[in-house]
């Protein structure tokens, strides 16, 4: 099973009082759900740790041999701190 962030897709927003969200996108060959831990994610050398908040499954139009698809794609949210 394959399964990676989408790097183009990673955005990290800080509020007022340093919670940081940082929203990114999963791919993964995989409909069954993902393998990885998404609660802790280092980015531009820093530690973000907290807890996913939203996360949307859709199938990547056009990436399968026409039975259905292939891959598939979570957009996660996580809110937490970093460190």
């Amino acid at each position: 099973m394959a399964e990676f962030i989408d790097c183009g897709t990673v955005s990290i927003q800080y509020d007022i009082t340093g919670k940081a969200a940082i929203s990114f996108v999963v791919v993964t060959d995989s409909s069954s759900g993902l393998t990885g831990g998404y609660t802790s994610l280092n980015f531009g050398g820093i530690n973000f740790i907290g807890s996913i908040m939203s996360a949307v499954q859709k199938p990547i139009i056009g990436s399968g041999d026409g039975s259905g698809a292939a891959w598939f794609e979570w957009q996660m949210t996580l809110q937490g701190v970093g460190n």
